[in-house]
């Protein structure tokens, strides 16, 4: 089976993730799994599956299965407490942002993050389609929320540029306004579209702590793309377009 992917337009995906409604979803899996499959048939691992079944490579299992890096995953089995927990925070964010409930629905691992080495919450390419929580990401229901929204606009992302790549080969890093180092031109378009994403969902919530954070998720993400300015001859056609659109986000 083989596969030809168009050329990069983030209109034939109707925009980004979480930031508009028009966002081809299903369009995205179904190339995703299409994809998936080729590599997997490539590499021999289809074990005679039918190329119709080629949407079963959307699973969690079988995406990690596909990676090739050798980065260990620091994770446990979340608690069936825990699990509960963001069942119902999942649930609460979709009745907040219903045109979300498909990006929320992607099928996800969550486990705990151990150990958590400072962070909250973690995913990784090398992880496809995996979140890891702290146990400090479930201090309250607005954290956990915050968490797991950062992490699924990571995922999502990921899935683009695993058809579409965002970055050039040998791409230079960067240090992040956060202070985290050593971040692609990717990561760094990856942590703009976290900022944006999450001010669309606080500007839903008329509390003075969400216009607060608002206002430092907006300067984040400027800072992010300003960030990405510098390193604008590492982005591919699809990366520059990502980016553009991002700008008008802000």
């Amino acid at each position: 089976m083989t596969v030809t992917v168009s050329a990069p337009c983030l209109a034939d995906l109707g925009g980004l993730p979480f930031l508009d409604d028009g966002f081809a979803t299903r369009r995205l899996l179904a190339v995703t799994a299409a994809v998936r499959y080729a590599d997997a048939s490539r590499r021999g691992l289809t074990d005679g599956m039918p190329a119709a079944r080629a949407e079963d490579w959307l699973s969690p299992a079988r995406a990690f299965m596909l990676s090739t890096a050798s980065t260990p995953m620091p994770a446990l089995p979340l608690t069936t407490s825990r699990s509960e927990q963001l069942t119902r925070t999942l649930a609460s964010v979709a009745a907040v942002m219903p045109p979300w409930r498909m990006l929320l629905a992607l099928p996800v691992r969550y486990a705990r993050l151990s150990p958590a080495g400072g962070a909250i919450s973690a995913s990784s390419r090398d992880w496809p389609q995996h979140v890891l929580l702290a146990e400090e990401a479930f201090a309250t229901g607005r954290e956990l929320a915050e968490q797991v929204l950062h992490e699924l606009a990571h995922q999502w992302l990921y899935l683009i540029q695993d058809t579409w790549p965002l970055q050039l080969p040998d791409a230079a890093t960067v240090t992040l306004p956060s202070g985290t180092r050593d971040r692609s031109p990717a990561e760094v378009l990856g942590a703009a579209h976290v900022a944006a994403m999450l001010i669309r969902f606080y500007q839903h919530d008329h509390s003075s702590w969400a216009a607060s954070r608002v206002r430092a998720l907006t300067r984040y993400g400027t800072s992010c793309l300003d960030l990405a300015g510098t390193v604008s001859g590492d982005l591919t056609e699809t990366g520059t377009l990502i980016a553009q659109r991002l700008k008008e986000a802000f």
